[in-house]
């Protein structure tokens, strides 16, 4: 049986123009180097394809290089097999868009090589080698993760507010929480119906009954009201990771209120009681809606050959069966990642870009290159922040998210983006 053809482009780079006007210049020699090394490789069938892919005067610290994306596009056509270079920094400076790169030619089944360097992912002994650079990208979008993490903790620590959905009673004025006094009276009055009820089922049926709406236009659950009775942010505080610190808000609750409140729910808590269900936060609970009927949607669970799928459903659906929706309930992975995409996607947009260079200018003591290169992996080291930490960043940039049989619809916060930025530069 006839050997198949490997088909291998030569791929050139040089980061200035100075030289490329000479009748033989640096692109031309890269891609000498590169030809004669095809043509060593006769035996094993490699075949040079014609086509140029050449970037000059084009820096390789990012991937917008028309000869390079023209050489992705033919990947994914199934036109290349193999990708060859002088050396691997010709593909990239960047250990980000280092790996990158090799996850779309893992794809799509295309070796390359590095003709004066041991890297040939051809071969087995190519391929360990290979892992050397890659585990050092891992290790520094880790990195890039923990320096978003240590950012947030730092300014929750001072008592700042991170941005988001601010609590009901409280308005954000100059990036600060300050108290809305209409608002206001009515955390003051579930905190006291409380005291003397001792019941959050019976407040929400009370508001519900009144015609009273939360800040988000919807009817009060339950747990919407157990939910307002615990938060700490009502006592002036902010929370880390199950820790409290004072908060630089004022409080709408006295701290002895607060106090006896929380008494009521320690005394009616059984010890050792154990959850129906496991408890998975999800970053876009209170934010994800269904567009059948406008009422939230819910995560739910289900477990299948010891499996475990999470969905998002319908509250109407679950608690009454009245939505009309096609469907209930939709998985909620595919959700979550075409949400993360989108902000991904605006966070790269020049619109974003030139915000931070107004903020660079503002505050000299902004690092833009390290902020840039963290809004830039944000896709990257998205799955290794917190689950809390996710969530804050949806709620500064997501102000809802529809769901349709058809799609999302996704409705970002714009005004989200100068304090998001103004936290990680902090």
């Amino acid at each position: 049986m006839e050997k198949k053809f490997i088909r291998c482009a030569v791929y050139t780079r040089k980061s200035c123009e100075d030289g490329l006007e000479q009748e033989f210049n640096s692109l031309d020699a890269q891609r000498l180097a590169g030809e004669n090394y095809i043509a060593s490789q006769i035996h094993e069938n490699w075949r040079l394809i014609s086509k140029h892919y050449d970037d000059g005067g084009y820096s390789g610290g990012n991937l917008n290089r028309p000869a390079l994306k023209e050489l992705f596009t033919d990947i994914e056509a199934g036109l290349v097999d193999m990708v060859v270079v002088y050396k691997i920094d010709r593909l990239s400076r960047s250990l980000f868009d280092f790996s990158k790169i090799v996850e779309l030619f893992e794809r799509h089944n295309v070796s390359f090589v590095s003709v004066t360097q041991s890297f040939n992912t051809s071969t087995s002994s190519g391929k360990l080698m290979l892992n050397i650079p890659l585990s050092f990208a891992q290790f520094e979008r880790e990195m890039t993760g923990e320096r978003i993490r240590d950012k947030f903790a730092s300014s929750l620590k001072k008592g700042l507010w991170m941005g988001g959905h601010p609590p009901l009673g409280y308005d954000v004025e100059n990036r600060k929480l300050v108290i809305n006094e209409e608002d206001a009276k009515l955390i003051k009055l579930i905190f006291e119906k409380f005291l003397k009820t001792e019941s959050y089922f019976e407040i929400a049926h009370a508001l519900n009954d009144a015609g009273v709406k939360t800040k988000r236009g919807s009817l009060f659950s339950p747990q919407h009201v157990q939910r307002i009775l615990k938060n700490p942010y009502y006592k002036g505080c902010v929370t880390h990771k199950g820790n409290v610190y004072p908060g630089e808000h004022e409080a709408i609750i006295e701290e002895e209120t607060w106090d006896k409140v929380q008494e009521i729910f320690k005394s009616k808590s059984i010890p050792g009681r154990r959850q129906k269900q496991s408890r998975i936060p999800s970053f876009l609970s209170g934010l994800i809606k269904c567009s059948a009927c406008g009422c939230r949607m819910k995560q739910t669970l289900s477990h299948k050959k010891n499996l475990r799928y999470r969905y998002y459903t319908c509250y109407n659906y679950l608690k009454f069966k009245s939505c009309s929706a096609p469907r209930p309930n939709y998985p909620a992975e595919p959700i979550e990642q075409q949400v993360v995409a989108e902000i991904v996607r605006i966070l790269k947009s020049p619109e974003v870009v030139m915000r931070l260079n107004r903020l660079a200018e503002e505050n000299k003591k902004v690092n833009k290159t390290q902020l840039l290169s963290a809004l830039n992996n944000l896709n990257s080291v998205w799955r290794y922040l917190y689950q809390a930490e996710q969530k804050k960043i949806v709620d500064m940039l997501v102000n809802n998210v529809i769901v349709k049989e058809d799609g999302l619809k996704i409705n970002l916060n714009l005004e989200g983006f100068d304090p998001l930025l103004t936290q990680l530069a902090n």
